[in-house]
């Protein structure tokens, strides 16, 4: 679903989770990724890029807006495709990212491995076995406050809390904010996420009036799609 003249809203969607919502952007050299769903769902993203029109063939940048696995899940199966393609997130998150720390949810579960059923320490495994067996490479670190710029202007902004190097990407052309996991669509409004998944509620919250301070056109949030601005 196309959102300005050089962004589009990709829903993919999934029986376990719902509908992830991730983002594509264009200009006449570059072609954009926000985030990458679950694992095992790489033929589903490419097929959403080919109904904008392009190929994931061509994709030249995929921006991780923080590490959790479902916004991690197919980047190494995308990047078969798109070997040339850059991984670009915060320089606080690629640690999580690359495998030289475990995420820090995983690890807080960890912790609790012995206190689980046989069913969900085999989940917490995979889990484990997503990072550990094959770390993702973050090609190019980013802060807040950094422009790349491609696709009219892509501004990074670091919005900590969810997770302490998440980031949200705002299209300075169509001003257009994709917040990831710092911010839901709640009766017409953007509010934070489940304190439950949060790793710091007052960065979060901080992280939030943040994103409602720049001047929007819309909102792309992962779990609960988009919200447009009159």
């Amino acid at each position: 679903m196309k959102l300005a003249q050089n962004v589009a809203l990709l829903p993919i969607t999934h029986e376990g989770v719902g509908s992830l919502n991730l983002v594509l952007a264009w200009d006449d050299n570059h072609l954009v990724l926000i985030d990458a769903g679950i694992p095992d769902q790489a033929d589903m993203i490419a097929k959403a890029i080919e109904n904008e029109g392009f190929r994931a063939e061509d994709l030249t940048h995929i921006i991780i807006t923080h590490q959790d696995w479902d916004h991690v899940g197919s980047i190494h199966d995308l990047m078969k495709l798109a070997p040339s393609a850059k991984t670009v997130a915060h320089k606080k998150e690629a640690p999580y990212i690359d495998g030289r720390e475990l995420p820090i949810k995983l690890a807080a579960k960890l912790e609790k491995y012995d206190s689980y059923s046989e069913e969900n320490r085999a989940g917490l495994d995979n889990w484990k076995k997503t990072y550990t067996n094959s770390p993702i490479p973050v090609t190019e670190q980013v802060q807040d406050g950094q422009v790349l710029p491609i696709c009219g202007g892509i501004e990074i902004v670091h919005v900590p809390g969810h997770t302490p190097g998440h980031i949200a990407v705002y299209f300075r052309e169509s001003r257009i904010m994709v917040c990831g996991d710092a911010a839901n669509v709640e009766d017409g409004k953007l509010v934070g996420f489940n304190p439950i998944h949060i790793h710091d509620v007052d960065m979060a919250n901080e992280s939030l009036e943040k994103i409602k301070g720049y001047d929007l056109n819309g909102a792309v949030t992962y779990h609960t799609g988009f919200l447009a601005y009159s």
